[in-house]
């Protein structure tokens, strides 16, 4: 693992960052906002590779994102919107529009004819996204970032909305995730240029080539950081990040446990997406309070690691992750499986508001017995109506890059 400290020339509104535990009341996040037709072409693509659930209304996806952002904001919370800054960021260069579109669409075409899918009125749909940017962005900044996010590099970066899975702040320092899934990992590298030039200096983990973690699969509760292990993130990874952690984790006395699926690849591709990262099935609701998929939570053994002068020591033991949470939590909340397959955990604590009332941001209306019980917990439940958004494997949690968290 590779720790350092990044250092800009920053500008003097830019943001902390820290988190040292997932209840305190949030503060600043960013997202991807906007979606574009960076999705319309990815969904050319077979679900394997895609990584989508299915296909979906990319126009109405995009208004979701700008009004998620704005509910957010409206609670109090700072938002990065990565997309508009990105537009911002990006080196200028000169591009026409029509060969913009043009090499977007051919793209489109291409894919669908390599694999013999048909993604509906796709021209019409990228030449209408294309020209919303340029309202947005002036038609400079609008081409330039089409041509960034859909032209330029292996695969279109449609993924990019799920604003979590490429970071994660554990303590004060930043974990830079290196992802799983070759369309994925290119939006790495432009989240960071936004990161950059918005984030006030701060130490950033690197994780190593061969090894993999997605933002999606770490927390931190009730003093311990868990860091989910299967299929996107690595035991390697995460050994790593305990490593550099360290002095962190002694000086604000935290543990560190892996949460660690043994087989992860012995189920089907839809399957591993369903639980794909930690949050997808488990995710703090308060202090000594979680939700969780009991079926997801009984698969995976709880470890925790030590170090004893230069050795690692990792602890068995402890059972599977739901018999540790039945033994720590004073409340749980059991997300039923169908509503866990449909995003009922992937929500957004925002903590406590100014009447001390805690606040939950949920993606969707329909998944009604976990929403009740968290009212039941006197949680105040904000909906957030991410219906298309969340076809793509995803919610309000993996839509979040949190970057602080703060009862100040």
């Amino acid at each position: 693992m590779i720790a350092h400290s990044l250092e800009s020339d920053l500008p003097p509104n830019s943001i902390q960052i820290g988190i040292f535990d997932e209840a305190e009341p949030l503060r600043a996040v960013s997202t991807w906002g906007a979606i574009g037709a960076e999705a319309v072409l990815a969904q050319c693509y077979p679900k394997a590779i895609s990584l989508f659930y299915q296909s979906f209304d990319v126009i109405t996806a995009r208004q979701e994102g700008i009004n998620y952002a704005a509910i957010l904001q409206d609670h109090g919370v700072k938002v990065l919107m990565v997309r508009d800054l990105l537009a911002e960021t990006l080196k200028p260069r000169p591009l026409r529009k029509d060969a913009v579109i043009a090499a977007m669409v051919g793209r489109a075409q291409a894919i669908q004819n390599q694999y013999d899918i048909h993604v509906e009125d796709s021209a019409d749909l990228i030449t209408m996204l294309v020209e919303q940017d340029i309202v947005r962005y002036g038609e400079e900044g609008a081409l330039n970032l089409n041509q960034t996010l859909s032209v330029d590099p292996q695969f279109p970066l449609g993924n990019s909305l799920y604003g979590r899975d490429h970071m994660n702040v554990l303590c004060d320092t930043r974990v830079v995730s290196r992802m799983a899934k070759a369309i994925r990992r290119h939006e790495v590298d432009l989240y960071e240029l936004v990161y950059q030039q918005h984030l006030a200096p701060h130490t950033t983990i690197i994780i190593p080539s061969g090894e993999t973690f997605e933002g999606g699969d770490a927390y931190i509760h009730n003093g311990t950081v868990f860091v989910g292990v299967g299929t996107r993130t690595t035991l390697g990874a995460a050994v790593g990040i305990y490593q550099a952690l360290k002095p962190q984790l002694e000086q604000c006395c935290l543990k560190f446990a892996v949460v660690e699926d043994e087989d992860p690849f012995g189920r089907s591709f839809s399957e591993q997406q369903d639980s794909m990262h930690l949050d997808t099935f488990s995710n703090p609701v308060g202090k000594r309070e979680i939700a969780v998929c009991i079926e997801e939570a009984r698969r995976r053994r709880i470890r925790f690691l030590n170090s004893f002068g230069d050795n690692l020591v990792i602890n068995d033991g402890f059972g599977s992750f739901i018999d540790f949470l039945e033994q720590t939590e004073d409340n749980i909340v059991i997300i039923p499986q169908e509503e866990q397959k449909g995003f009922g955990c992937n929500f957004l604590l925002k903590g406590e508001d100014s009447s001390g009332r805690c606040v939950i941001f949920v993606p969707l209306r329909y998944n009604t017995d976990t929403n009740n019980q968290l009212r039941g917990l006197g949680k105040q439940v904000v909906h957030t109506d991410l219906f298309e958004s969340t076809k793509g494997y995803g919610a309000a949690h993996c839509m979040t890059g949190q970057l602080l968290r703060s009862n100040i």
